[in-house]
């Protein structure tokens, strides 16, 4: 007879397997009831979970923008948006933020199992938080979904509601300028120098006659340009009256005879070339009439210098007045470039202090303007104006949350689990039982047929 290998169930026959189960069906149960009850009383205690959520608009705000604390005056975008919302998700789920909300709600409201007591609890508390915390940017916009889970709704609605608060506090925090004290010293720094500024320019005005530098200095070169006109006309006044005094006193200046005295001239002419035709010129009549002649001719000539005399007086008064004239408007124009020359010398410290007085004032308005910017910022900060808006402010949930695995999945699971492990633990028993356990192992073990089997009693 050939040996066969020993097998105590062949899984190919049903009765073999049936046999089994029968055998085995006190054990098959209790092992589906443990399994089943253990998974039914996870799924009908486990605690629901609760999740509240808020949505935030992320806005393009002045805390983005670029200003100068200086004079300048630029502007602009300082980040671009994407990071602007990862800089915002950051803050969101910073442990500064979350020991902050923690504080404010109570570590025993958000987890009463953690004791105030334990040094480890804020820390626990904390990490329990960011499990439980979820802050993700909605895809392709500037949405910020801030959630909280919680067994208890009403917790989880007002944990995200001060998350929110807390984070518009610890937003200002962290983008709010703190510049109002610094523009603050610097406007009255710059009051202060454009007062003295102005104080120096108003002295220095009043020490060099220096009122208006370009007006005077315009007025004055306008006054040496008339000046030189008149300098040349009074010169060339001077010019001609030198020569008409000149020419007054050469031989070549003359004087018309009166009628009566050039008559008398030719008459008298006359005569004396008729007597000499007649009479010689030894002749009384010839000299008679020459003598009266030559009378004539010393009063006609006394008359010419007379005449020279009285015109070359009012001619020289002339040119005496001209030359009067001509030296007070050289002197005038010496003046004149004097006062011109030490304008010119003090127009160089006036406009340097023009200038600075200039700049000053525009430094003094810049800051101004700056202060009252940053005073309305501060006073927008403290209304809490920040460019994040609640969307949607978290409510208490009315269900839980959805969770992966549902009550009924899991109670199904529970149920063929159980079953499952209850069939196998009983095939595992059955192979592992010595001997031969049902009338077929013993028939494939001798290879005889059994007639008849009886069951063992203990």
């Amino acid at each position: 007879m050939t040996e066969k290998r020993y097998q105590p169930i062949d899984f190919s026959s049903i009765k073999d397997i049936l046999s089994v189960l029968f055998k085995r069906k006190y054990t098959i149960l209790a092992v589906f009831l443990i399994v089943f009850g253990s998974v039914f009383l996870y799924a009908l205690l486990a605690p629901r979970v609760f999740e509240a959520k808020s949505i935030l608009l992320v806005k393009l705000g002045r805390e983005f923008m670029r200003t100068s604390e200086g004079t300048g005056s630029t502007s602009g975008l300082l980040v671009q948006p994407e990071t602007i919302l990862k800089s915002e998700i950051s803050i969101l789920t910073s442990k500064d933020l979350i020991t902050r909300v923690i504080e404010t709600v109570g570590l025993q409201n958000i987890y009463p199992g953690l004791k105030k007591t334990d040094q480890k609890a804020t820390q626990t508390a904390i990490l329990s938080f960011e499990q439980d915390l979820s802050v993700v940017n909605v895809p392709n916009s500037g949405l910020i979904q801030v959630a909280f889970a919680h067994s208890d709704p009403a917790t989880a609605a007002q944990v995200v509601n001060t998350l929110v608060e807390k984070f518009k506090d610890k937003h200002l925090d962290v983008f709010g300028g703190k510049t109002t004290a610094f523009l603050e010293r610097q406007e009255k720094a710059f009051q202060q120098r454009l007062r003295e500024s102005e104080n120096n320019l108003s002295e220095y005005k009043q020490k060099n006659k220096v009122f208006s530098y370009d007006e005077q200095k315009t007025s004055l070169v306008n006054s040496l340009a008339a000046l030189d006109g008149r300098s040349k006309v009074a010169q060339n006044e001077v010019t001609e009256l030198e020569g008409k005094i000149a020419f007054i006193q050469s031989p070549r200046w003359t004087v018309d005879l009166p009628s009566e005295t050039r008559i008398q001239l030719l008459n008298l002419q006359q005569k004396e070339q008729g007597l000499l035709e007649k009479y010689t010129e030894t002749s009384r009549a010839v000299i008679s009439v020459r003598q009266e002649l030559s009378a004539l001719k010393e009063s006609i000539r006394k008359n010419h210098e007379e005449s020279r005399q009285i015109e070359l007086g009012k001619v020289q008064g002339q040119l005496a007045a001209a030359r009067a004239r001509a030296g007070s408007i050289g002197a005038q124009m010496r003046a004149t470039e004097n006062e011109l020359r030490s304008l010119d010398n003090h127009g160089r410290e006036f406009q340097a202090l023009k200038r600075d007085t200039v700049q000053l004032e525009q430094n003094h308005q810049i800051y101004a303007r700056k202060l009252e910017e940053s005073l309305i910022m501060d006073d927008m900060d403290r209304q809490k104006m920040v460019a994040v808006s609640v969307v949607q402010k978290a409510t208490v949930p009315a269900f839980p949350k959805k969770q992966k695995v549902t009550r009924s999945a899991m109670v199904a699971g529970g149920f063929f689990g159980g079953i499952a492990a209850g069939v196998a633990l009983a095939i595992a028993l059955e192979l592992m039982t010595p001997g031969m356990p049902t009338p077929a192992s013993a028939e494939r073990t001798l290879g005889v047929p059994v007639l008849v089997s009886v069951m063992r009693k203990e």
